[in-house]
């Protein structure tokens, strides 16, 4: 099978996983929402966030090492996963049991600090699953990944059903998520296994070498976890546990959304890597081309849809008590856009080893970022946050595509990205004269869309070809 067909196929399975998954999803947080209302729905907020912070310092950077060294045909692939899930678990447990020692000297209510408490373990699975994943991503394989999201979210969405229905309280919705978290685990963690009989290895050769890759790519993490999630936390000091609740509804639809740009570069990055690494200049920029393509095809409908539709998707996802999450969501899908892209761009910079020097503009986004944050939210609430939120995002795509231009030396062909933008603008523009209902405009959308795309010669049989 080619490249192209395996990459499709693969990201095919995967997005199916991620797009069920993301559906039984979001029909959690309607329950979930409506169960706990906005200030209960902030308290389950900050708990993500919080936690959030503590599991990128223990990511050390490990997954986007794992996914470009497996990529390499001079690696001993036993040894070297074998001691990388090691220290993913490790690092994980550690910084995770830090976390719920230091949630206690913060001003939250018991609900938030016991609830951090469970949370962490379903961080913990979440976090060594990624590295999991990294292999089946690698071995082009990854239907158990595909089927894990699904059975996860299965899990979930029966213990919040059972929770609103008796009325099981608070906790019983987080013990949910952390047993959905341990069947994904467990799921990847088998399939993994037909692969390669790894184990917990301690190398500490292999572990410095690890680590000298990885810590540039564990700084920047760091430091972009500061401008991604910083917002809420921040948010939660100043403001109710209302207000966070509000501005997290929308937020937590970007994080679904973002999952499939990971997915898709999960599997174009190894082939990025391998190209720069064999110093086949052609084949890197057809594939970065080819991928620049795709996501442009998926990001402005994505937002423009949203533009037209934030209020009825906000209704049917949270309810009328989070009304006023809709405009917040227009600003968040542009921001979901932009890191769409910068998936691109920043895989990049790893593949092209330019990570160090891409280290300083995370570091100054980052100290950009919470100083709006604190200068911002306390006057402006979470406006101020989506807005700081958008402009980091788009900083930081603008300097990882310059860093990859500058050490590749290519142009993008814009083509498909603005006739994409083209469509989907004329898309919006015959949404916004109809009132068929969520569901209706929806499909009425996609069609619109992939007609303009067909008419303006942008939707052709090879369009991906040479991926």
């Amino acid at each position: 099978m080619s490249l192209t067909k395996s990459i499709a196929k693969n990201t095919l399975f995967h997005a199916a996983g991620k797009f069920i998954g993301a559906f039984i999803g979001l029909v959690i947080v309607g329950l979930i929402t409506r169960y706990l209302g906005t200030a209960g729905y902030g308290y389950y907020t900050t708990i993500f966030a919080y936690l959030y912070f503590f599991s990128v310092i223990g990511d050390l950077g490990l997954y986007l090492i794992s996914v470009n060294e497996l990529g390499r045909t001079d690696v001993d692939q036993k040894k070297f996963f074998g001691n990388i899930w090691t220290m993913r678990f490790f690092s994980g447990a550690i910084l995770l049991f830090l976390a719920c020692l230091i949630i206690w000297f913060f001003p939250y209510v018991a609900a938030i600090k016991f609830g951090a408490l469970i949370i962490a373990f379903s961080m913990l699975f979440l976090m060594t699953d990624q590295i999991t994943v990294s292999l089946l991503q690698q071995k082009l394989d990854v239907k158990s990944a595909a089927w894990g999201e699904i059975v996860c979210k299965i899990i979930v969405l029966a213990g919040t059903l059972l929770t609103v229905k008796y009325d099981l309280g608070f906790y019983s919705l987080l013990v949910s998520v952390t047993l959905g978290s341990a069947a994904i685990f467990f799921i990847n963690l088998k399939a993994a296994r037909k692969f390669l009989s790894f184990h917990f290895n301690f190398d500490k050769e292999i572990w410095r070498q690890i680590l000298k890759k990885s810590w540039p790519i564990a700084t920047y993490m760091i430091f972009s976890m500061l401008y991604f999630k910083a917002d809420t936390i921040i948010l939660s000091l100043y403001h109710s546990q209302s207000i966070v609740g509000l501005y997290g509804a929308p937020y937590r639809l970007l994080e679904a959304l973002i999952a499939f740009p990971a997915i898709f570069m999960g599997l174009v990055s190894p082939h990025l890597s391998r190209a720069w690494s064999e110093n086949n200049l052609a084949d890197f920029k057809r594939i970065f081309q080819k991928a620049f393509d795709a996501l442009s095809l998926f990001v402005w409908p994505l937002f423009f849809g949203s533009v037209v539709l934030a209020g009825p998707i906000m209704n049917l996802i949270a309810g009328s008590a989070f009304a006023a999450s809709a405009p917040i969501l227009r600003i968040l899908m542009f921001a979901t856009g932009v890191i769409f892209l910068a998936h691109l761009t920043t895989f990049s910079v790893v593949a092209v080893g330019r990570q160090k020097q891409m280290m300083k503009f995370y570091i100054f986004a980052a100290a950009c970022a919470v100083t709006l944050y604190f200068l911002l939210i306390p006057r402006f609430s979470y406006w101020g946050a989506a807005g700081v939120t958008v402009g980091v995002e788009l900083f930081i795509l603008l300097a990882s595509y310059l860093m990859v231009k500058k050490t590749v030396h290519f142009k993008i062909n814009w083509r498909i990205f603005f006739l994409s933008l083209l469509s989907a603008a004329i898309m919006a523009a015959v949404l916004s004269l109809t009132n068929f209902g969520l569901f209706a405009n929806v499909l009425s959308g996609v069609l619109i869309y992939g007609l303009m795309l067909y008419l303006l010669g942008v939707w052709k049989k090879d369009l991906l070809s040479g991926l």
